[in-house]
Parts: C-alpha cells; structure tokens; sequence
C-alpha cells in the first residue's frame, strides 16, 4: 500500500511540475508581420476605419494605440518613406499591446516568411470555410501518434520490469510518462485556452 501510494504522489507531483511549466504563449501568428493583427493594423490606416485595429486590443490599451494610430495615420501622409516609417511604427505599436491585452511577453514583430506550424495554417482554414474537419483531421493524427508512442514505451517496459532493478525502473519512468501525458492533455482539453483579449 505505501508503495502505491508513493508511486500515486509521484505521478500527481510530475503532473502538477508539468502543469506549472507547461507553455502558455499564444502567439501562434498574432506577432507575425503578416499575422492578422499586423494585417488589421495596416487595414486600419488604409481605410481610416480605427475599429479595423481596436478589436485586437483590451480596454486598458485602446488609448495608447488611438494615439499612435493617429501619429501614424497623420504622418504617413507626408511621403513614401515616411509612410514606411509610420506603417512599421504603428504595427510593432499595435503586435505590442495585443500581446499586453494578452498578458504575454512583446518580443518583436516576426518576419513574414516564417512558415507558420500545421495546426495553425489548418485551424485558419476552418475558420475561412466554416468547416472544422480542417483541424480536427490534423488534430486526430497528431493525438493518436503521440498517445500511441507514449503508450507503446509503457506497453513494452511493463513486459519487462522484472528483468531486473534497471528494468523495473525503466517501467515506471515510462508508465508515468504515459499518465502524465494522458492527463496533461485531458486537462487541457478541458481547460480551453488561456487568452484574456479584452478581459
């Protein structure tokens, strides 16, 4: 029984470490240079229509950027550089406080020809086509290779745990491995994402 019970507080001890640093950055593309909020911003100053840019922001940040939108769209009406200037100047504004609307880090604009990953260029196209089988299809292949390897580790060091003491203990690395996956992402799938735009 004190085993068990010991084993049980190491798995739950494992799952709260990997629980307190698991990644919460949401940046995906929003800091991309062709990232929808660099998009919006530039949309923004082409059609004078602010509310373009102000939906990628919170409250606490729509006066900043009113004024930079302002600066910007006053001065990229004076020459093609300056309107370079002001563009680049208003959408690294602009990425900046969507990322503090978000309670993440500004860590610069990202250049466009950064590919963005799979499940983000599949989760875009089901937003465009209102069909959600886009990302469920790549969704579905990544969870069934990932929880198949994890399993097949633990499958196959249970078969052997007593070989030996190294064996054994090859076991419950890769069966805590195992559940520490598994509940990670049952945890997250039930938690939704972490993203405070506006909150």
């Amino acid at each position: 029984m004190l085993v068990k019970t010991t084993r049980w507080s190491l798995v739950l001890i494992i799952i709260a470490s990997l629980q307190l640093g698991l990644p919460t950055s949401s940046s995906a593309h929003c800091d991309k240079l062709d990232g929808p909020v660099a998009q919006a911003a530039i949309e923004a100053l082409d059609t004078g229509k602010f509310q373009k840019i102000q939906i990628w922001v919170g409250a606490d940040e729509e006066q900043e950027l009113k004024a930079a939108y302002e600066q910007a769209a006053t001065v990229r009406q004076e020459s093609n550089q300056a309107k370079e200037l002001a563009d680049q100047y208003f959408v690294e504004t602009a990425v900046r406080l969507h990322r503090e609307s978000e309670g993440m880090p500004y860590t610069g604009v990202k250049p466009a020809d950064i590919p963005n990953p799979e499940d983000i260029v599949a989760g875009d196209k089901a937003i465009e086509s209102g069909d959600v089988d886009a990302i469920l299809k790549v969704l579905q292949e990544e969870l069934r290779a990932e929880t198949e390897k994890w399993f097949q580790n633990a499958v196959q060091a249970k078969q052997n745990k007593e070989q030996s003491v190294e064996a054994g203990r090859e076991w419950v690395d890769a069966y805590v491995k195992y559940l520490v996956y598994v509940h990670g992402l049952y945890q997250k799938i039930n938690a939704g994402p972490a993203h405070g735009v506006g909150k």
